[in-house]
């Protein structure tokens, strides 16, 4: 990789109208810096700054630019989040706010600028929109000191065995839309999802002043269950993605007697790190840094539709909800307080977690699988931290034999 073919490549991606809205937005200027052993190294300006010293320059080898722009790149090649959290070589010149400001920049032009492979057939796009025809949706009151309501959407056969599933940090239910898609679940399973307190379409419990939002692991907890007393249902079976596979951990280990067993997406063994005081800053467009703060942990083999869906779901999220979830996510959560005291006896388990997700690593879940006797563990090769929103109908294989164990355990009513 030359300064030439980054040139040509930038260029190519300027023709993209979501590239061109970025560089409108973004309040910082953005240059690549090519380095070289025994050179000088050589800059390609991007975007001029805007105000003296407003800039943010990405630094990295020509190997490192050449696998970052591929068509397939490796694990940790693709996107600056990962880079600079994985990619020793790869390093950035600026201050945290400026990197900020243009992260969402920087992370749709690795996106376009990244070379095609003309042997790929087209990627089949994700059909969300299917779903809506079979979704119900209705407010639920979770409790009323002080005056708690949650959205809660279901689809399905309601004779069926129940599946809830919960959703990940600053997000809310339509992201087991691709999922509420698929025809197969919907024969087999009664499908629940519901917004937490204060995300999407779910109020802010009374009281709760906005933009202070900051989520706590029993208050969590208490909504799940009043969500099932509220739909008088007395064991599901649960699939969670991130926060939403965090606090299943607990509710199996403490409520057994509610829940068949779990497929969890995702699972973090303990996730330091993940919090950025930008999510919330006067200085930088939440809605843009929270997508690609996400769309950083997105795979890049995912179809694009998939991968824009999860990203427009959370530039929706409003301020302090992403970062204040991430206060259980990041700082409370910690698997080997809840490991210990999961039977997969009572509650089978089943662990699935993609290669291209930084946040809830592979290795991370499978240290929270060793932890769990009897909880089954698989890597999915080619997904990143948002399975079932970037890719849902190639997360099907990986869910049929998973769900097939379970709803026969909850159609012959094993016991608690």
């Amino acid at each position: 990789m030359n300064l030439q073919q980054l040139q040509a490549a930038f260029e190519r991606a300027k023709l993209a109208p979501a590239v061109l809205a970025d560089m409108a937005a973004c309040p910082v200027g953005v240059s690549f810096i090519l380095q070289a052993q025994g050179a000088a190294p050589q800059t390609l300006r991007l975007l001029p700054a805007r105000a003296a010293g407003s800039e943010v320059a990405c630094a990295a080898s020509a190997d490192i630019w050449a696998q970052a722009l591929s068509a397939r790149p490796a694990v940790g090649y693709q996107s600056f989040g990962a880079l600079r959290r994985e990619v020793p070589g790869f390093g950035i010149q600026g201050d945290e706010l400026h990197w900020a400001q243009a992260l969402p920049l920087l992370e749709r032009l690795l996106q376009a600028m990244r070379s095609t492979d003309p042997s790929d057939p087209p990627a089949e796009q994700p059909r969300y929109f299917d779903a809506l025809a079979h979704l119900q949706g209705r407010y639920l009151q979770l409790q009323q000191d002080p005056d708690t309501w949650a959205y809660s959407e279901s689809c399905g056969d309601a004779t069926q065995p129940a599946l809830l599933m919960l959703h990940t940090a600053g997000s809310d239910a339509r992201q087991w839309h691709g999922l509420m898609a698929q025809a197969e679940l919907r024969q087999a399973w009664h499908m629940l999802a519901f917004d937490v307190p204060g995300h999407g379409r779910s109020p802010l419990p009374v009281g709760q002043p906005n933009w202070t939002w900051q989520l706590d692991q029993e208050q969590y907890i208490a909504w799940v269950l009043r969500y099932l007393d509220a739909m008088q249902l007395e064991r599901v079976t649960l699939m969670g993605c991130s926060m939403g596979s965090a606090i299943s951990l607990p509710l199996l280990a403490r409520h057994a007697d509610r829940f068949v067993g779990a497929v969890l997406l995702e699972t973090p063994f303990h996730s330091p790190g993940r919090r950025s005081p930008y999510l919330n800053h006067a200085q930088v467009h939440g809605g843009r840094l929270s997508a690609a703060w996400v769309g950083a942990l997105l795979s890049p083999n995912s179809p694009a539709s998939g991968r824009d869906h999860a990203t427009w779901i959370y530039s929706q999220s409003a301020p302090s909800v992403y970062d204040g979830d991430l206060a259980f996510y990041s700082d409370q959560f910690d698997a080997r307080h809840h490991a210990a005291n999961i039977d997969t006896q009572r509650t089978p388990l089943w662990m699935l977690t993609g290669d291209y997700d930084y946040s809830a690593t592979p290795a991370d879940t499978r240290r929270v699988a060793e932890l769990i006797p009897g909880a089954q563990f698989q890597e999915m090769s080619g997904f990143g931290h948002f399975p079932m929103v970037e890719n849902p109908d190639g997360l099907m294989p990986f869910l049929r034999a998973p769900l097939a164990a379970l709803h026969a355990r909850a159609s012959q009513g094993a016991a608690p």
